[in-house]
């Protein structure tokens, strides 16, 4: 298995975007010097909601900071892009770094968003189908052409040339319905842990019904999973409490860039799913039975805990890439890193010691 950590700036209340990028960068110092194999940075906009609006731009700068880091995004969200563009910027990154680039492409949730770049979201997954075959194309180094409802390129080759056995891509899921589209596209999947095991593992099996993957296939995708909250504490007792202190922090920054109040999603085809779970994003608020059961499907806990729990989402839902958000919402770098340290000593080690033995 790999482990990443979210490269995520985000801390407490009064602190500079200079000063928490900078913290950040740091961080990924210390991820790597840890000895973690991947850095990954979310993409949004115009809010305080992990303020990484350039995901090209950042993970460059951590490419030239720490050598050999793997790189990943959770996600670069399509529609928000030309698909050339972005083609070339991927191409660009994958010659400028030099560790794997796990690039995880989405369509976008969020209706603040999307209005501000003047895009309707009900044409969201014919534009990431697009936009993925377009990339595809550019990213061989060959010329091609494309002629689409919401694209039309003329015969064009990029430069620079990818270097292509280092750019892995992932379709991010969140409903049976996107399991099935990526696997209509060819794309492995990527994971969030806001879902039920068995709902998860439901996606895994209409991902593989769809594509024809047996188990072994299956597995040799790594599938990725991003794991917010991440904190490891030296008892279980001690990093629940701390998960119940911060977690609401972010849930109420969520709920806001989201507007979730409004319940949009429920009017735009293909996003009826998101309207179950944003109304349920009060809760991790004020509802302390609701949030503890969600944060047993995060790695909460004494290492001893978390270790079992990768176990299970290793076997259960074929994860082979664990992506852990140690940074949260008004918690100090200090506590961060203690967590990020105890997960690089405790945890990781036990997975390289069974895969050297196997």
């Amino acid at each position: 298995m790999k482990f990443g950590f979210t490269a995520a700036p985000v801390g407490p209340k009064g602190r500079s975007d200079e000063e928490l990028y900078r913290e950040t960068l740091e961080d990924c110092t210390y991820g790597q010097e840890l000895g973690f194999d991947s850095a990954w940075a979310l993409e949004h906009h115009f809010t305080p909601y992990f303020p990484t609006p350039d995901l090209m731009v950042y993970l460059a700068h951590i490419a030239a900071r720490c050598p050999g880091l793997g790189l990943g995004t959770c996600v670069i969200v399509l529609p928000w892009h030309h698909p050339l563009r972005l083609a070339e910027q991927i191409a660009m990154l994958s010659l400028l770094s030099q560790g794997d680039l796990y690039l995880g492409l989405g369509r976008g949730t969020a209706r603040y968003e999307f209005d501000r770049f003047g895009i309707d979201m009900a044409h969201t997954r014919e534009i990431f189908k697009e936009e993925l075959e377009i990339i595809r194309l550019a990213l061989k180094g060959e010329p091609f052409s494309y002629q689409g409802r919401h694209f039309q390129i003329p015969e064009t080759r990029i430069r620079p040339f990818a270097n292509p056995e280092r750019v892995k891509i992932f379709g991010a899921i969140g409903s049976p319905a996107s399991a099935e589209t990526m696997a209509e596209l060819g794309l492995p999947i990527m994971h969030t842990s806001n879902f039920p095991d068995e709902k998860a593992a439901g996606f895994v099996a209409q991902w593989q019904a769809r594509i024809g993957a047996g188990e072994r296939e299956t597995r040799e995708f790594e599938f990725p999973i991003l794991l917010n909250p991440t904190i490891v504490a030296p008892t279980d007792a001690e990093a629940r409490e701390m998960a119940h202190a911060y977690y609401p922090h972010f849930a109420r920054v969520q709920m806001n860039h989201y507007e979730t109040k409004d319940d949009y999603w429920k009017d735009i085809p293909g996003y009826e799913v998101h309207s179950r779970f944003f109304a349920n994003l009060g809760r991790m608020v004020d509802d302390f039975e609701f949030r503890d059961k969600f944060l047993n499907l995060q790695l909460v806990g004494a290492p001893k805990t978390v270790i079992r729990r990768i176990e299970v989402l290793r076997d259960k839902l074929k994860v082979g890439h664990v992506v852990s958000a140690h940074a949260l919402y008004e918690m100090d770098q200090p506590l961060r890193r203690r967590s990020m340290k105890l997960f690089a000593e405790e945890v990781i080690p036990h997975f390289r010691k069974a895969a050297a033995a196997a």
